[in-house]
């Protein structure tokens, strides 16, 4: 029956983040730097993905939308199946996102894997707003603990990641740096209630603010006693990225999947994530309810409760 429903599936499902990323590829195949208007990621990030992609051919999207959750069961084994209830998964697979991808990277880099989570951090570049806060903790940990081996992985892994870039454009930089704006005026202008960030709540406005105010006493709360009872400080710093940054969608919590451990915290990250979901429908379009998802995160974080553990099998 899945076989004889394949070529109606594809004929009707278009997944918006896919057929960008083909038109980035396919732009970059032509000679020219696609980076402009709805084509906000780095042009390493084009030539090393994107055009691979748009050399694929049309079926291989549903691959593309379908592996990320054989990386949820890598890293959670029978219990990854829970997963199927979180939402922001369910816009991952619909749009065929390139988060779900960065799943295994994410997970060596919060358990800090000698040369792998240099690596993880590298291919956290290809989407940077997704885990900035916790790259650059992770670097700034590797030269406080002369970590060589993830400090060298991470360095000469990023000249190769942008080295091609530079040959191919020199300006690719200023370029990106000059349509930035426009991806956060997206967000913060025409989309504002739909981010998934804490400033949601500002931009309700009212008696909003308040519950804005709440969160980020909250968060605060947690992270201070994470920090006191030696948490996983990299994964505190990836929690607080889905919090604060205020391009992110739902969506992109599925970042955060790596950084829960067991049933009872990943079975409460989903009870959050349906909690929100009902949230955005009774307000017709509102994202703030999904800051209950970074900070259930936390909140097992300042437990030091073992919220990192999880590994990709080698």
């Amino acid at each position: 029956m899945s076989i004889l429903l394949l070529p109606r599936v594809l004929q009707v499902w278009h997944p918006y983040d896919y057929q960008l990323y083909v038109e980035m590829g396919n732009g970059a195949r032509q000679g020219i730097n696609p980076v402009g208007p709805a084509h906000y990621y780095p042009l390493p990030t084009v030539l090393w993905i994107f055009v691979p992609l748009s050399l694929m051919p049309d079926w291989f999207r549903l691959v593309w939308a379908i592996v990320p959750i054989v990386f949820v069961l890598m890293l959670h084994r029978r219990e990854g199946l829970w997963f199927v209830f979180f939402t922001p998964l369910w816009w991952n697979i619909t749009d065929a996102m390139l988060d779900g991808w960065l799943l295994p990277p994410l997970a060596w880099m919060l358990g800090n894997r000698p040369g792998w989570a240099g690596i993880g951090a590298v291919l956290l570049l290809t989407k940077p707003q997704l885990a900035a806060f916790a790259v650059a903790w992770s670097f700034w940990r590797w030269v406080a603990t002369r970590d060589w081996k993830n400090l060298v992985t991470f360095c000469l892994g990023t000249i190769g990641f942008c080295l091609p870039a530079f040959l191919f454009d020199p300006n690719w930089v200023i370029r990106l740096l000059a349509v930035l704006p426009q991806r956060a005026n997206e967000s913060m202008v025409l989309l504002p209630l739909l981010t998934s960030s804490v400033w949601a709540w500002w931009w309700l406005g009212g008696g909003a603010v308040v519950v804005g105010v709440i969160v980020i006493a909250a968060a605060g709360g947690f992270a201070f006693l994470s920090w006191r009872r030696q948490g996983n400080l990299t994964a505190l710093s990836l929690a607080l990225n889905q919090l604060f940054v205020p391009v992110l969608f739902a969506s992109n919590l599925t970042t955060l999947i790596p950084a829960v451990h067991g049933r009872r915290q990943i079975l409460s990250v989903i009870a959050a994530s349906l909690g929100a979901i009902i949230l955005d429908s009774a307000l017709g379009g509102f994202g703030g309810g999904y800051v209950l998802v970074p900070l259930v995160v936390m909140f097992f974080l300042a437990q030091n409760s073992g919220a990192m553990k999880t590994e990709v099998p080698q």
